[in-house]
């Protein structure tokens, strides 16, 4: 069950948010935790409490992977080669805090990352977190090229 304190403490990182720019709201995460979660055209950010500092998840999404490709068979078989391909991508290129996954609904591979920042950094949560979301996507196009060729 989502912690009620959670909801309230995070009620300024979603106002940080909110002052630098970003469409921020609290709501409640798959794992059913109060979190504070931008939609950017870059990506997503989720901001937690966490047991010793804010948990600060990044993710981007390359949609579309192979969608120019006219033949449905061969996008299909596109596609597979690319789900079985990350498990060697996630041991070759990835962090132990970045997770790279296919995503049905978007057609194309994700990657996520995890990072944990103290609290006294709330303010400065925004440009962590775009400067992550920023490195991230980076890595994406990287691993995309790596995927398609």
């Amino acid at each position: 069950m989502a912690n009620p304190e959670h909801r309230s403490a995070l009620e300024p990182v979603a106002g940080i948010f909110r002052d630098a720019g970003y469409y921020a709201y609290r709501t409640i995460d798959e794992e059913n935790n109060w979190c504070v979660a931008c939609d950017l055209e870059e990506g997503h950010i989720d901001v937690r409490i966490g047991d010793d500092g804010y948990e600060l998840d990044v993710w981007a999404t390359s949609p579309g992977l192979f969608i120019e490709e006219d033949n449905e068979r061969r996008r299909i078989a596109l596609e597979r080669l690319a789900r079985i391909s990350l498990p060697g991508i996630r041991r070759g290129f990835l962090e132990d805090n970045q997770i790279i996954e296919w995503n049905n609904n978007e057609q194309g591979i994700s990657l996520r990352a995890r990072f944990i920042l103290p609290f006294s950094m709330d303010v400065r949560l925004p440009n962590v977190a775009m400067e992550q979301l920023n490195e991230l996507n980076r890595t994406l196009m990287f691993l995309e090229r790596k995927i398609v060729s």
